[in-house]
This record gives structure tokens, C-alpha cells and sequence, in this order.
């Protein structure tokens, strides 16, 4: 065999290795926020940790890997609509009047009659701090 059919060989299995996981990574199953335990806590108190100190709420909320650490989210609405992605969110109310605790819901998973005003219950996957508190892939608590 000649060093070029080798070189290319080797490099066909690294392509082939590198797709398969990507496609590997890509149709990962995602963890459900209902199953399991989660971190309970209101909306004021989940913003006033982190903007009191980013550093240590990030340690304490956000999961290192997707689905380790699931947070259970308690307040009133204050603000609703839907994101450019389609999804539905609700900010919830805290102490600061401009931001809150942006809580998008997985797709299809609204809350049915919610309206501004209203207490609800939800979980998901805090994504840190950036104005607001955000957290994904929510689903409500029945």
C-alpha cells in the first residue's frame, strides 16, 4: 500500500468515528424534569441567589452535565408570550420590577387558562443568570 492510500484510510476512520458521535450526541434521550427529585425553590428567592452571588448559585442550580440537576420553581406570573423559537415562557415575578425567572416550556407543554397574575409550579433546567434567570425545558407540576 502506498503512504497516500494510508493517509486516507486513516483519515476516512477518523470521519467515520467523528460522525458516529455525532449522531451519537445528537439523538441523545433527554431526561424529564418530572422524574426524580428537584431543587424546590420560590422565584424571588432562586433570583436573589443569583444575583446576590453568581458564582455560588451557578454551583448550586445549573447541572454540569444536561438532566443531573433539575429545579422546581414556585411564583407568579408576570410576564407571558412566546420566544422566536416557538416556545412558550413565562417570567416569573421578583423584587426586581425589569427582570425575573424566564421559565420556556418544553413544546406542547403550556399551561392551560394561565394567565398574568397567576401562581404556578414548574421544572426544568436552570441555565444561569444573564438579566433574568433562565430556565429551560420546563414542564408543570400538576
Amino acid at each position: 500500500m502506498s503512504k497516500r492510500s494510508v493517509v486516507l484510510i486513516f483519515f476516512l476512520i477518523i470521519l467515520g468515528v467523528a460522525g458516529l458521535v455525532g449522531y451519537r450526541m445528537w439523538n441523545k434521550p433527554f431526561k424529564d424534569p418530572l422524574e426524580g427529585d428537584a431543587i424546590k425553590v420560590t422565584a424571588i428567592q432562586l433570583f436573589n441567589d443569583f444575583s446576590s452571588n453568581e458564582v455560588s448559585a451557578q454551583k448550586k442550580y445549573v447541572p454540569e452535565k444536561l438532566g443531573n440537576k433539575k429545579v422546581e420553581i414556585t411564583g407568579e406570573i408576570n410576564e407571558m408570550g412566546k420566544n422566536e423559537d416557538g416556545e412558550t415562557f413565562y417570567t416569573l415575578k421578583t423584587a426586581d420590577e425589569m427582570f425575573g425567572v424566564k421559565c420556556i416550556m418544553d413544546k406542547g407543554e403550556e399551561i392551560k387558562n394561565a394567565k398574568v397574575g397567576d401562581n404556578i409550579t414548574v421544572r426544568g433546567f436552570c441555565d444561569g443568570y444573564n438579566m433574568d434567570v433562565i430556565v429551560n425545558r420546563c414542564k408543570p407540576v400538576k
